[in-house]
């Protein structure tokens, strides 16, 4: 085992950032890190890119392949996914001696981990269990029978786990009491692109713009946005609605698409946008504690933002004043939309702005370090 490295494990790494930013903030550090990411057979040249750009940084990627593997298919794919499982640990079970740390992002790769060191007491790593989302909390195919026995495998790899991570205060509700001494709040916060990619677009300035990017499913306000008149609406981003906004982009001329974007290309974007929009559907049991990037990434770039009430957010939104509450509701959110002001939004995206020296990932970073240098005892905690 070699004090210092350490491996970063996720399901699709490098479609957010929480890998990424994780991995090379440990880098920074003078860890040795690798990364293990499940390679779905989606998304082939972001995968390749990645594993390009970090493999110039010093960072080897591992990507494990187990055929075609669509999201959102629950059941369907269940052979797979437990492929998936049984390779993760194969692989733990040849290379894992050489990590002094672990760590696992959300419930698919803890899971094997946790078995790799239940079935072979050799294995001597310390494990952090990162939970970005709590999956059986989704609104997916997965039977309800399924969703309680996730629940309980979870709580049982929390017991294992050396630390537990989660990204907002709103997700301790999840963490059973007992566990939460040992839990730690990592935010989903940006870390800023060492460059700027120009992306210009044709900005109304008559009108509000209006800017939705991410993933374009159904739970994401997607449908009441586009019935909005009289505003710029722009998008960006892929998904199951992606065809039903090509669609009223080609029909309406206040209607954008952009495809999908990189991080650096959007931050371009948002930054000529009058709003970023976030208005998560409250009736999905996960969108009640949500704690989107777009947030954080809102409050880098100053600008306000459109949230739902009842998603946990709408209390930060209202407390910093750094953005706008509507019911998740076409009349509501038009009757919103129709009451902002240019100049009101220039006071909370300056409120925004303000408040973003608390929040950001360098505040967190330090956080992450601490932990690690407490488990590996490598120089002086921060």
């Amino acid at each position: 085992m070699t004090q210092n490295k350490i491996l970063l494990a996720q399901n699709s790494a490098f479609i957010a950032n929480r890998l990424p930013r994780a991995a090379r903030a440990l880098k920074e550090a003078n860890y040795e890190v690798d990364i293990l990411n499940w390679n779905r057979g989606v998304n082939a040249e972001i995968i390749q890119n990645a594993t390009e750009s970090f493999g110039l940084e010093g960072i080897t990627v591992h990507s494990i392949y187990c055929g075609n593997t669509p999201y959102g298919k629950g059941i369907i794919t269940i052979f797979n996914k437990i492929l998936f499982i049984i390779k993760v640990i194969l692989f733990l079970f040849k290379n894992g001696h050489q990590y002094k740390v672990v760590h696992a992002i959300d419930f698919d790769l803890a899971l094997p981990v946790y078995i790799a060191k239940l079935l072979n007491p050799k294995l001597k790593f310390e494990f952090i269990y990162d939970i970005a989302d709590f999956v059986e909390t989704f609104h997916s195919p997965i039977p309800k029978f399924i969703r309680s026995m996730i629940k309980s495998l979870s709580e049982r790899i929390m017991n294992h786990a050396k630390v537990v991570i989660i990204p907002d205060e709103n997700r301790l509700v999840n963490i059973p009491k007992e566990f939460q001494n040992k839990t730690v709040i990592i935010n989903n916060s940006i870390d800023p692109p060492q460059q700027t990619v120009d992306y210009e677009v044709k900005i109304n300035g008559d009108t509000l713009n209006i800017f939705y990017y991410g993933a374009l499913s159904k739970d994401r306000g997607i449908e009441l946005l586009l019935k909005q008149k009289n505003v710029s609406l722009w998008f960006a981003g892929k998904g199951e609605l992606q065809g039903e906004i090509v669609e009223n982009a080609d029909t309406y001329d206040n209607i954008h698409y952009l495809g999908y974007l990189q991080l650096e290309q959007i931050l371009y974007v948002a930054s000529q946008m009058d709003v970023i929009y976030m208005v998560y559907d409250p009736s999905y049991q996960h969108n009640q504690i949500a704690s989107p990037n777009k947030l954080y990434e809102a409050l880098y770039l100053g600008k306000p933002c459109i949230v739902a009430e009842n998603t946990s957010i709408d209390l930060f939104v209202e407390k910093y004043d750094i953005g706008y509450i509507t019911k998740f509701d076409e009349h509501n959110l038009s009757k919103m939309i129709k009451s902002i002001s240019k100049e009101e939004l220039i006071v909370k995206g300056s409120n925004a702005k303000s408040i973003y020296p608390a929040f950001s990932w360098d505040t967190s970073k330090r956080k992450l370090i601490e932990i690690y240098k407490s488990i590996t005892k490598k120089g002086d905690t921060i």
